[in-house]
C-alpha cells in the first residue's frame, strides 16, 4: 500500500519567524561562521593583552575596551545579532504581506511532493528535492538553491516525519538541532 501524506495548514507569523531563522541558519556557510568565530577570538584575545601590557592613556584604553568589544560582536554575530535581523526582518514582511500567507495543502506520496495554495500549485517527484532540513518547529523543502517550501511541524506527526524522510531520502535530509 502506498503511503499517502495529506496536511491543509495556514501559515501563521510564528511559523513564518521560525522558518526564516531556520533557513538563514542553514544557508549560512560553516566557512564564515569559522572565519568569523576566529577574527572574534583574534581581537577580543588581542584587545585584552594590548590593555593589560600596554599601559597607555585614556584613549588607548577606550580603544583596547573598543576591540574587545569588536571581537565579542564578531565572535557572537551568528548566534545572536543574524538571529535577531532574520526576526526582525521576517517579521516586518509578514506583518506587511499577511493577505498572501493562504491556506495551504501539502501532499508526499512516494511519486509527489505537491504543495497548493490559491495562488499557485506545485507538484514535482521526490528526486527532484533538492534537499529538505527539519529543524525544532519547521521543515523547509528546498526545490532547488533559491526556491524552498515549508512545513510547519505542528501539523506533522513523527509517524508523518518518517514517512516524509523515508519519501526524500536519508541522503537529502538534514536534521538541525
Amino acid at each position: 500500500m502506498e503511503k499517502e501524506i495529506r496536511e491543509s495548514y495556514r501559515i501563521t507569523e510564528k511559523d513564518f519567524l521560525q522558518m526564516s531563522i531556520l533557513r538563514s541558519r542553514y544557508l549560512t556557510p560553516k566557512e564564515n561562521k569559522i572565519i568569523l568565530r576566529i577574527v572574534g577570538i583574534i581581537a577580543t584575545v588581542g584587545g585584552a593583552a594590548a590593555f593589560i601590557n600596554i599601559r597607555g592613556n585614556i584613549y588607548q584604553t577606550i580603544c583596547w575596551f573598543l576591540l574587545i568589544g569588536v571581537g565579542l560582536y564578531v565572535f557572537s554575530y551568528y548566534d545572536v545579532t543574524d538571529p535577531f535581523l532574520t526576526y526582525k526582518q521576517a517579521q516586518a514582511f509578514y506583518r506587511y504581506n499577511s493577505e498572501s500567507f493562504n491556506s495551504k495543502t501539502v501532499i508526499f506520496t512516494p511519486t509527489l511532493f505537491s504543495i497548493n495554495d490559491d495562488s499557485h500549485k506545485l507538484s514535482v517527484p521526490p528526486e527532484y528535492i533538492h534537499s529538505a532540513v527539519e529543524g525544532k518547529n519547521t521543515l523547509i523543502i528546498f526545490i532547488d538553491n533559491e526556491q524552498y517550501y515549508f512545513i510547519p511541524k505542528r501539523v506533522l506527526s513523527e509517524d508523518k516525519l518518517s514517512v516524509i524522510r523515508e519519501i526524500i531520502g536519508e541522503e537529502k535530509y538534514k536534521k538541525e538541532v
